[in-house]
Order: structure tokens, then sequence, then C-alpha cells
């Protein structure tokens, strides 16, 4: 417990020491790479990310990939484990939204506040919906499929019947990656600097992610109370436990350490207090387009369908990954660790949580006072009973009403388990814990506090442990080759393509050969050439 509580005074002292950014930390430098630009939606977009700090270790721990549309809104937002600043992933993109031209962009919770341009990369992809349409002209002004684009020289590329013969050995510095994929014909240009799309970026305190993600809480400064307790408890396939004191700003930050995956975010108060002036705060910059920054406008013709229809079939093709499910396994509350368990379907099954308790709990006692149920936990360090109700837990979900509690029937809890002694979360001591687990992690059908607030708010996304065969082909002649991503050096470990082969699929769709490079100067550029069907 005393290392957690030292742990937090760490995070403190790089949220206050943060407050001048460029004495304290370190510029991220932001670089990244998808295997294509036009997407289905609901398709896997696959993001390739690379964070660097000039002379020492990158500190940031996560990586944010975030789609934005043209009114300026996030319509997804990915969180990542980094490696060593590296990670490949995917994120899905919405069901939901319609056919328009959307801006990627990826970033760590610091970086684009201390080099705006390196440390907030973006670029342009277009996505199709065929439930809602983009608009149809006869003539739209669109890329004519199969022209060139730009460094046209230093690529050789020959289309030999159904193979692509690629040649990069021209490339006159570090080839950074490689890709061959379905051309985009509606965007004619896709990288832009921060600068060119954005206005300046407003301030903000800066707390460096080193462990895990960070929950953002903020509370109206009118409102502040700095001694107030707030719980935020995060749940998916497992649930976890975090609180947090406001500073005198309203800030708050639950770092959720290692971990991984959930679906919801639960925010209470200590005693279930009101929380109508707390908010949660997105880790993106929060950015506005210049005026001067015209998102294009997407524009088809009654003769993309086929080009179209196309497309579709290719969404619906990818081979296998793996994905690491053993990362997801998290102890129900960050440092609790029991003292007793009860599997409850080893005893009689009575109606109320009181009953049980009273019948097989003697580390626990129920008493009625005011006539509401409380319980009591015996503190066996000091062999005496606490003087207060434990901190009640269900699924990690803290419950201050104990006489709901009491009467309530424990038919769908799984377990119960009992922590004999005071706990320590953060600088806060509880004395004792009582904490229900359900079968499914759903609560049991426990309702959630009358003040807490239900937040869909999704944690990290799984690390992938195998992706080598996600864009190869078929092996089996029945299945046809739809793919629309025939190549990406991203997924493909130790390799520097020069000279390549590259099979095409039975679909009939324009292709563009996409190379980034690191030239003499240390400058990322990017160049692609574009090859018809016909070619």
């Amino acid at each position: 417990m005393r290392y957690f509580f030292l742990f937090v005074t760490f995070l403190y002292a790089l949220q206050s020491s943060a407050q001048n950014p460029t004495e304290n930390l370190t510029a991220e430098i932001v670089d990244f790479d998808i295997p294509k630009s036009i997407y289905i939606s609901g398709e896997r977009l696959w993001v390739s990310i690379d964070i660097s700090s000039k002379n020492e270790k990158v500190k940031s721990q996560i990586g944010y990939v975030e789609i934005l549309n043209r009114n300026n809104q996030s319509v997804a937002l990915g969180k990542f484990q980094l490696t060593d600043g590296k990670t490949i992933n995917f994120l899905n993109l919405p069901n939901d939204i319609p056919s328009d031209h959307y801006l990627i962009r990826v970033f760590t919770r610091i970086s684009p506040y201390l080099d705006f341009e390196l440390g907030l990369r973006q670029k342009l992809i277009t996505v199709v919906n065929p439930r809602i349409p983009p608009t149809v002209s006869p003539a739209p002004d669109k890329m004519e499929q199969g022209t060139e684009a730009s460094g046209n020289e230093t690529i050789l590329a020959q289309r030999n019947q159904n193979e692509l013969e690629l040649d990069l050995t021209g490339v006159n510095g570090e080839i950074i990656s490689a890709s061959v994929s379905v051309a985009n014909p509606y965007l004619t240009h896709y990288d832009f600097s921060s600068s060119d799309i954005y206005e300046s970026l407003p301030s903000r305190n800066l707390v460096p992610e080193l462990f895990g993600h960070i929950v953002e809480g903020y509370v109206n400064p009118k409102a502040i109370d700095t001694t107030q307790l707030y719980f935020i408890s995060v749940h998916g396939e497992k649930s976890a436990l975090f609180t947090d004191r406001p500073d005198r700003n309203g800030s708050l930050y639950f770092d959720t350490g290692g971990i991984k995956e959930w679906d919801f975010i639960i925010a209470q108060t200590n005693g279930n207090e009101s929380l109508i002036d707390f908010s949660v705060v997105s880790p993106s910059p929060q950015t506005s387009f210049s005026e001067d920054f015209i998102f294009p406008e997407f524009i088809i013709s009654p003769d993309d369908e086929e080009f179209l229809n196309e497309l579709l079939k290719s969404s619906q093709v990818e081979q296998y990954f793996v994905q690491d499910f053993s990362s997801t396994a998290n102890p129900v509350v960050t440092g609790f660790v029991e003292d007793r368990t009860y599997l409850l379907d080893d005893y009689t099954r009575f109606e109320t949580v009181e009953t049980v308790v009273k019948e097989y709990v003697p580390e626990v006692s129920v008493r009625t006072q005011d006539k509401k149920k409380d319980f009591r936990v015996v503190d066996k360090v000091k062999n005496r009973v606490f003087d207060s109700n434990p901190l009640m837990l269900v699924d990690a979900m803290p419950v201050f009403d104990s006489d709901r509690l009491a009467r309530f029937n424990p038919s769908h809890f799984q377990k119960l388990e009992i922590l004999t002694r005071s706990f320590y979360l953060n600088e806060e001591a509880f004395p004792g814990v009582m904490s229900f687990t359900s079968y499914k992690n759903n609560f049991g059908n426990f309702p959630i506090p009358s003040n807490g607030i239900y937040l869909e708010y999704q944690g990290l996304s799984m690390e992938l442990v195998d992706i080598s065969q996600i864009f190869t082909p078929n092996e089996e002649d029945r299945v046809p080759d739809w793919r629309a991503i025939l190549f990406w050096s991203e997924i493909i470990p130790d390799l520097t393509p020069q000279e390549l082969k590259i099979h095409f699929p039975s679909i009939d769709l324009p292709w563009e050969v996409k190379v980034m490079y690191r030239d003499q100067n240390g400058k990322l550029e990017t160049i692609t050439r574009r090859i018809s069907s016909a070619d």
C-alpha cells in the first residue's frame, strides 16, 4: 500500500513541475503511417505509430489516434500502449459516420504542447458509407485514376500480368515504410502541417503519462472543494478503482496504470455527493480549424459505381491477427489483497446481503442505526471492530448506501472478499473492505448510485502479438482475393524493401505505391506513384 501512495505523490510532483514544460519535459516527435487512405465505414483503420525524443528515451506510454470530421468534431479516438514509443494497431471506424473526408491525427497527451508541428501529425482520409452516400454529380472535380503523383523518378514500378515488380533502389534516403494499396481518386493531397490547418493551441496543464492512461476530470472552480474525494471505477471484462482530489484549478488525474481494456467508467464522490459540476476531459488537444484551411468536398459520379462496389468487397476481406488477451488480467481493485474470500455458491443462498453476512461472514457484523443497516469489519491487526462502514464495492464500483446494499438480493453475486485491516488507497484510509464480484462483471443487477455518472469511455486497445498475415493473399484457390492492401512493410519486421514482386488480387482497382523515407538532412518525405488497373 505504501508504494501506491508514493506513486501518486510522484505523479503530482510531475504535474506541478510541468507548469513550465520546456524546462521539465522533452519534446516528443510523432510519426505515423497508414497503409491506405480510403475506407468503408466500420472498417479497421490500421496505423503504425512511432514516437521519438531527441537524445533520450520517450516518456509517454500512450499514443492517441483521433478522427475529426469537417466540423472539427471527434468521431473516434483510439488509445494505444506504446513500447519504446512504438506500436502497430487498428482503430475501428464508426459504422454510422456519413461518407466524407476526415482528418486522422496522432499525438501523445503532451506532444502537441511541446512542439506544435512535430508533436501533432495528421492526414486526410476518405470514408465511404453505403448507407449515407456522398453528393453525386455527373462530372465531379476529382483526380483521374491512374495518374502519377510526386517523386516518380525514384520509384520504378512495372506491372507484368498479375505481378507488380517494384524497385525502390532509387530512393535517396533511409526507407521508413512502403505500401501498395488501392489509390484514393478523391484526394489530391493528404498531409498537412499543424500550422496549415489549426489556429494557435490553447495552453494546458501537462501531465505526462509515465505509467498508463490518465483519466482527467474537471470540477467547476466555483464549486471546488479540494478535500472532496472523487472515485473513478473502470469497467469491462475486469474492473478497477481509482481516486483523487481536485487541485485548486479543479483538475483531477486518475492514472489507470497498467489497466488495459474497459468499456465505460462510473464517477462518484465520497458519500455519493452531487457531481453536477464534474466532467471528464478528453486527452485530445482542443484545436480549431484555421479560416484558411478548406476541407475538400467529397463528390462522386455515377461512373464510380463499379469502383465503389469493388472497394466495398475489399473491406470485407482481411486475414487473421493475434491479440494479447492475457494483458487484460487485472485485479479488481488496484492494490487490494483480500484476507478472506467467500464463494457464495458454496453456501445456502439467502435473499439479502444482510442475511448472508450474518450467517457466513464472522469478519463482518451488521448493525442497525437510525433504522438503517450498517456494516462493521473486524480489524484483526488491532483486535477491535472498526467504528464506521468499510469501503463497500460491487465489481469495483463504490457503494455508499449500506442500507440499500444490506437489503439487496445477492443472487447474481459470485463471491465476497473481505479485508480485515485498514485499506489505503492513495492518501485515504478505509476501515476495511467488503467487495462483491458478480458472475458477468455487470454489478449483479445492483443499481448505479443515484449521483453516480455513467460515461462510455473506452480504455486502451488490446495489444497485438502477431499481425504478419493480415494483408497476405489467401492460399485457398476457391477463396476470392479481394485485398485492397497488397503490401505494407510496417507489419514485416526487419525488412527494408528494395526490390519486390507483389501479386495482384482478382479485384479491379487502381493502385498506389507509397514510400516514406528520411532524406540526408533527416527530414521525413513521402513519394507516391499511381498505377491504373490497365498498366
